[in-house]
C-alpha cells in the first residue's frame, strides 16, 4: 500500500448520506419552528370524509379573515387533490418566486394579497395526477411550511386532505399549537368519519375548535320552506359527545358551488346570502375564541 493510500480514509457511503439527510431534516424543521412563531393563529380545516365542503370551508374562512384587513396565508395541503386555486380564481400558471440565496420561496399573492401556496402551481396541468407515496408528500408539506416565506400573519389556514392520513398526521405533529375545525354534513355516513378525526386530534392532545355542519338545509327557491337534506341533529350530537363548539350550520345555496367552480369565494360574490351570513357568525366565533 503507498503512502498516498494509507492517507485516504475509508468513507461509509450510506452512513454519510444518513447523516446528510437528517441535517437537511433538523434544518427544515427549524425553518418550520422560525415560520410559525411568526404566525399568530394557525388554522387546520379537516374533515373524515371527502365531499363534504371542507375546501369551500377553508377558502372562505380565509377570504374573510382577509376582507377585514388581517395577515392571511392558505396553505394547500391536499397533494394529490389540490383544490384551493381553483375557488380562488388564482391562475395555476403563476409560479412562486424563488429567492435562490436563500434557498427559499415566497407563496403567491391571491386576491386581496391572501397568501397562497399549493400543490397545484407545481404540476403541468389540471389533468396531471400527483402519484406519490407518503414520505414524498410528507417531505412537500415540510417544504411548504418551512421552506416558504409566510413573514408575520394573523392567521394561516391549512386545507388539509380527507381522513387521518399522512400529510393529515404530519401536520398536526409539526404544529403543536394549531387549532382543529372539523367539516362534516348532517349525513351519518360523513358523520361516522368526522367521529373519528376528532378523536384522532383529541388523541394527539390537539385544540379542537369545533365542528362546522356544511350543507346544513335548504330554502325552497319556490316557496320559501326550509327543507332538511339530510336528517337534522347528528353534527350537534358529535359537538355535544365531544364536549367541543358547534361553531356553525351553513346552508345549502346552489350559488355557493357556483361560485366554488368560478373561483368567486361565496362571502364575496353573495355578502347578503343566507350562507354568507351563517358563516359570518361562524368566523366571529371562531375569532372570538381565538383573539380573545
Amino acid at each position: 500500500m503507498t503512502i498516498q493510500e494509507k492517507e485516504i480514509p475509508d468513507i461509509d457511503l450510506k452512513k454519510t448520506v444518513e447523516q446528510g439527510k437528517k441535517e437537511k431534516m433538523d434544518e427544515l424543521e427549524e425553518n418550520i419552528k422560525k415560520n410559525m412563531e411568526k404566525i399568530k393563529h394557525k388554522i387546520v380545516v379537516i374533515s373524515g370524509k371527502g365531499g363534504v365542503g371542507k375546501t369551500t370551508v377553508a377558502v372562505n374562512l380565509a377570504m374573510s379573515l382577509v376582507s377585514v384587513g388581517l395577515r392571511v396565508g392558505i396553505l394547500d395541503v391536499d397533494i394529490t387533490g389540490p383544490n384551493v386555486l381553483k375557488m380562488l380564481g388564482i391562475d395555476p400558471n403563476l409560479k412562486p418566486r424563488v429567492d435562490p440565496e436563500k434557498k427559499r420561496f415566497y407563496p403567491v399573492n391571491g386576491p386581496l394579497n391572501l397568501k397562497t401556496m399549493s400543490m397545484a402551481f407545481l404540476i403541468e396541468s389540471s389533468d396531471s395526477p400527483v402519484i406519490w407515496r407518503g414520505p414524498m408528500k410528507m417531505s412537500a408539506v415540510r417544504q411548504f411550511l418551512g421552506e416558504a416565506i409566510w413573514g408575520e400573519l394573523d392567521y394561516l389556514i391549512c386545507d388539509l386532505p380527507p381522513g387521518t392520513s399522512d400529510e393529515t398526521l404530519d401536520i398536526l405533529q409539526l404544529i403543536p399549537d394549531e387549532n382543529v375545525i372539523v367539516v362534516s354534513t348532517p349525513q351519518e355516513v360523513a358523520l361516522m368519519d368526522a367521529r373519528k378525526t376528532i378523536r384522532m386530534a383529541q388523541i394527539m392532545e390537539r385544540k379542537v375548535l369545533g365542528l362546522i355542519e356544511n350543507m346544513s338545509g335548504f330554502n325552497c327557491p319556490h316557496c320559501g320552506e326550509y327543507i332538511d337534506l339530510y336528517p337534522p341533529g347528528g353534527v350537534k350530537k358529535a359537538a355535544h359527545d365531544f364536549e367541543i363548539q358547534l361553531l356553525g350550520k351553513i346552508p345549502f345555496e346552489i350559488e355557493v358551488s357556483q361560485q366554488g367552480d368560478q373561483g368567486m369565494p361565496f362571502v364575496i360574490k353573495y355578502p347578503e346570502s343566507d350562507s354568507t351570513k351563517a358563516f359570518k357568525q361562524t368566523v366571529k366565533k371562531i375569532r372570538e375564541v381565538l383573539e380573545k
